[in-house]
C-alpha cells in the first residue's frame, strides 16, 4: 500500500526549482488524461487498509479490461531520491519505490500512485521511456474493480510478512 497524502508547502517542497518548471506540463496532463472517455479508470478512495487509520487512495476500474490490454493513461514518473532528498521526506506521507533498474530509491509521481498493491495483483508495471511507467493487465477486469500491481517480494517486511492486501487476507 502506497499512502498519497502530504501537507508539503509547493514552495519548501526539496524538488521545486527552476529548471524543472517545464516538467509541470507534462506533469499535469498525466492527471487531465483522466478524464478523457477513452481512460477507463478513476481516483477514488479505500478503507481497505483500516488498520493504518486512514482512508487511502486507490484507482479503480470505468470500463471491463482485458487479459494483455495496456492502460497507457494511467501513468507515472519516477524520480530519484539523493540522500539528502530521503532525509527531507523520511517522516511525510510520499510514494516512495525502489527501483531496480536505477538501484536506488524514487519518487513515485503521477496517477499510477494510487495504484496499491497486491500479491495476485491484476496489473504489472510496463516501462514508458525512461523515468515513466504504465500498466499491462494481466488478467480480466471487470469495471468497477481496484487497479493493482505487485510491488516486490520484501516491500512489505521480509516475505511481505506485513502485507495487508486482499489476498493476503483471504
Amino acid at each position: 500500500m502506497w499512502t498519497h497524502r502530504s501537507r508539503v508547502a509547493f514552495s519548501s517542497f526539496p524538488f521545486r526549482s527552476d529548471s524543472n518548471a517545464s516538467a509541470f506540463p507534462s506533469h499535469a496532463r498525466r492527471y487531465f488524461q483522466i478524464y478523457l472517455p477513452s481512460a477507463g479508470f478513476e481516483i477514488s478512495h479505500t478503507k481497505r487498509y483500516k488498520s493504518t487509520g486512514k482512508v487511502e487512495g486507490c484507482i479503480i476500474t470505468t470500463k471491463d479490461w482485458k487479459e494483455g490490454d495496456e492502460i497507457r493513461q494511467l501513468t507515472g514518473v519516477i524520480v530519484e531520491l539523493t540522500d539528502a532528498d530521503e532525509e527531507i521526506l523520511a517522516h511525510r506521507d510520499f510514494s516512495v519505490m525502489y527501483v531496480s533498474r536505477k538501484r536506488a530509491n524514487c519518487l513515485f509521481l503521477g496517477p499510477a500512485r494510487f495504484v496499491n498493491h497486491d500479491c495476485r495483483p491484476n496489473c504489472k508495471f510496463i516501462s514508458q521511456g525512461k523515468d515513466e511507467i504504465s500498466f499491462k493487465v494481466l488478467r480480466d477486469i471487470a469495471a468497477g474493480e481496484e487497479i493493482t500491481a505487485f510491488y516486490g517480494t520484501h516491500y512489505f517486511g521480509e516475505n511481505n510478512e506485513e502485507c495487508l492486501c486482499e489476498t493476503c487476507e483471504r
